[in-house]
């Protein structure tokens, strides 16, 4: 498998391609998907069917591998940390995944945007993704057996965003009726599946091989992801659900901080991102979905990667407060407290609101106050908000601690 090339760039060195395609579709190690589709050449469908397949050359092994250790080293790290802190970590991860979930497609969308609708009792356009994510972070993800179970998906995360705009409202029985084309600006890229009945007939094809057992979990997700891309079942956001749906996956068979990371590793590789799909649905390479395994699997091991460098500096950071802590005059409460302010500080971006300490900390507002002013006057704490109110650590303090 040395100098295994992709067959379009075979194309272009004169390679009898038709050879060679012949030469890896009888390989003995070869996996076919019973997953078909008509290439794209030019923007345009080719008349042409041609089915996905793989050959598990030695990078997606070793990738394998790799990805498989770091799960359990992340698993390992992140139950080095206290709960409160696990749970403030957990929630930046997600926090950012969304965030650059949505800047891959073009959709501004800050970390404050989502921690306001995070914690606003209002329904807003965010309010739908957020809940599918959190039901990740708490464990409670959903089996896709059925296309009714994708759209009711699709209608959680964009019911207040996309589909309240009448030209995205889904006109067939569970998806789009009519076509879409995905341009660049100025030609057109993509083409997704021409009627609701062929989605339809795709969608349980999808369904279907997602639930085959003959394949590593790792290869069927990255191809599950291409051929929902390819599909294109609605008329938008194709590309946040798809990767929510992977997200969900990779977290179930995983870990959840690798489920949360997977935007943000492609966020920075927008366009390699993009060129694995348009190179995958090539009328060049012939079905064959290798290298979108190969792609899709760094990006995973880049945010997995990303994940245990930033569990190993906190971890560190935490472990230095904790012994400078143990060297403050403070009584067993206030330690208490000050441990909490510290985990936050850490591992969270937003401060804490001094009525979800009382709640942390199971004591009334009232006790918490005299705590707090005490913790004022000692210099180890500063009001910022009075409404709500919040208090941080000190910069003295958290100059030390940083």
């Amino acid at each position: 498998m040395n100098n295994y090339s992709e067959l379009s760039k075979l194309y272009y060195q004169k390679v009898n391609i038709e050879e060679e395609l012949r030469r890896r579709l009888e390989n003995p190690c070869v996996y076919k998907t019973s997953l078909y589709i008509l290439p794209i050449l030019r923007g345009e469908r080719v008349l042409k069917e041609v089915e996905l397949f793989f050959l598990p050359i030695n990078d997606i092994l070793m990738l394998q591998d790799e990805i498989m250790q770091n799960s359990k080293e992340i698993l390992k790290l992140s139950g080095e940390l206290p709960k409160i802190a696990q749970k403030y970590c957990i929630r930046e991860i997600m926090i950012n995944e969304i965030t650059k979930s949505e800047g891959i497609e073009g959709v501004h969308t800050t970390k404050k945007d989502v921690y306001n609708s995070m914690n606003s009792t209002k329904i807003d356009r965010l309010s739908g993704i957020i809940k599918k994510y959190k039901q990740i972070t708490e464990k409670k993800i959903e089996k896709i057996d059925s296309a009714k179970e994708i759209r009711r998906i699709y209608d959680e995360i964009f019911g207040e965003e996309i589909l309240i705009n009448p030209e995205n409202r889904l006109d067939g029985k569970l998806f789009r009726k009519n076509s879409v084309f995905i341009t660049d600006g100025f030609k057109n890229i993509h083409l997704g599946d021409l009627t609701e009945e062929i989605i339809l007939k795709h969608i349980e094809d999808l369904i279907k091989f997602s639930n085959r057992k003959d394949i590593s979990f790792l290869f069927k997700a990255c191809i599950a992801h291409y051929y929902f891309k390819y599909i294109h079942p609605f008329y938008d956001g194709n590309g946040r659900c798809g990767r929510m749906i992977f997200s969900m996956y990779l977290a179930r068979k995983l870990d959840i901080f690798t489920g949360l990371s997977l935007s943000y590793a492609i966020f920075s590789e927008k366009e390699k991102y993009s060129k694995l799909f348009l190179n995958t649905s090539s009328s060049k390479n012939f079905g064959e979905v290798t290298f979108f395994i190969k792609g899709m699997m760094e990006f995973i091991k880049k945010g997995q990667k990303s994940i245990k460098e930033m569990l190993e500096n906190k971890i560190e950071k935490l472990n230095f407060s904790r012994d400078y802590l143990g060297n403050l005059e403070l009584n067993d409460p206030e330690k208490k407290i000050m441990c909490i302010y510290i985990q936050n500080n850490i591992f969270s971006e937003f401060p804490l609101k001094d009525k979800e300490l009382s709640k942390i900390l199971e004591i009334s507002r009232t006790k918490l106050k005299i705590h707090i002013e005490n913790l004022i006057k000692k210099g180890y704490l500063v009001e910022i908000s009075k409404n709500p109110m919040i208090h941080v650590i000190d910069d003295g303090l958290k100059e030390v601690l940083d």
